[in-house]
C-alpha cells in the first residue's frame, strides 16, 4: 500500500514510501527523516483519529492502498512524587519546573500518567490517591476508602479505571470518571499492576506470594509461591 507520513501541525509531507500491511508503529517511525523525531519527544501515528500504537498493524486501523498518516510530536514531561506532600511536572527538554500538585497531607508515594497524558495520578500517605488534570494541576477528585498508605495507584491500559494498593491489606478498583470504588482486593498488598488487556491485576504481598486476580469480579484466578519472604514488586510482560 502507498502510505504518506505527514507533521501533526504543519501539515507537510515528511515521507512517501510503500509499504507492508503488516507493518507496526516503530516499522513506520523508521521511514521518517530524523529530524522529524523531536528531541524529548513522544511520538504517536493517527489515520484519522484512530492511532497507530502496540501490536496493531496498519490493516487493523484500516490503512487501504492510498492513505495518509498523521505523525503527532508531544513534548515529554516528567512527573515526580516526593515527601514533602506534592507533585510536580517538569519539562524533560529544558528541566524547568511547570506545575506542582498540591493537596496531599502526607509523602507522595507515586505519579503517573493516565494513558492519553491528559491526567495524572498520585498516591499517598495520606491514604488517598489523587486524580489531576495535567494541563491546570487542578485536583479533578480524590479516591477515599483507604484506612492506611497508599503505596501505589495505575491506570488501566484504557484509562477508565485505577488500581490502588494500600497499607491498610488492600487494593481497589475505582472508576477514574467518577471515583467510585467496584471492587476491593482482601490481602497485605505492596503493588497492584494492570495486565496489558486490562482484564488481570497482579499483586504482591507481605505473604511472600503473587496473586493473579480477575477484573471486575474480583476472583483470584491464581497464586504464585515460591520466595520465602515479602514479595515488593511484580509485572507482566509486555504484549509483542
Amino acid at each position: 500500500m502507498r502510505v504518506s507520513v505527514v507533521a501533526g501541525i504543519s501539515g507537510c509531507e515528511l515521507v512517501a514510501l510503500d509499504a507492508d500491511p503488516s507493518w507496526q508503529r516503530q516499522d513506520v517511525l523508521a521511514t521518517v527523516p530524523k529530524q522529524a523525531h523531536g528531541h524529548h519527544c513522544q511520538r504517536n501515528i493517527f489515520l484519522g483519529e484512530v492511532e497507530l500504537r502496540g501490536p496493531k498493524t496498519l490493516a487493523d486501523i484500516g490503512a487501504t492502498s492510498s492513505v495518509a498518516l498523521t505523525l503527532l510530536l508531544t513534548p515529554l514531561i516528567v512527573a515526580t512524587a516526593s515527601e514533602d506532600g506534592t507533585a510536580k511536572l517538569w519539562s524533560a527538554s529544558s528541566g524547568g519546573s511547570l506545575r506542582t500538585l498540591q493537596g496531599h497531607t502526607g509523602s507522595v508515594y507515586s505519579a503517573v500518567f493516565s494513558p492519553d497524558g491528559q491526567e495524572v495520578l498520585t498516591a499517598s500517605e495520606d491514604g488517598t490517591a489523587k486524580l489531576w488534570s495535567g494541563s491546570s494541576g487542578e485536583c479533578l477528585r480524590a479516591l477515599q476508602g483507604h484506612t492506611g498508605i497508599v503505596y501505589s495507584a495505575v491506570f488501566s491500559p484504557d484509562g477508565q479505571e485505577v488500581l490502588t494498593a494500600s497499607e491498610d491489606g488492600t487494593a481497589k478498583l475505582w472508576s477514574a470518571s467518577s471515583g467510585e470504588c467496584l471492587c476491593t482486593l482482601q490481602e497485605l498488598f505492596y503493588s497492584a499492576v494492570f495486565s496489558p488487556d486490562g482484564q488481570e491485576v497482579l499483586t504482591c504481598s507481605g505473604d511472600g506470594t503473587a496473586k493473579l486476580w480477575s477484573v471486575p469480579s474480583g476472583e483470584c484466578l491464581r497464586t504464585l509461591q515460591g520466595h520465602t519472604d515479602a514479595v515488593k514488586s511484580a509485572v507482566f510482560s509486555r504484549l509483542n
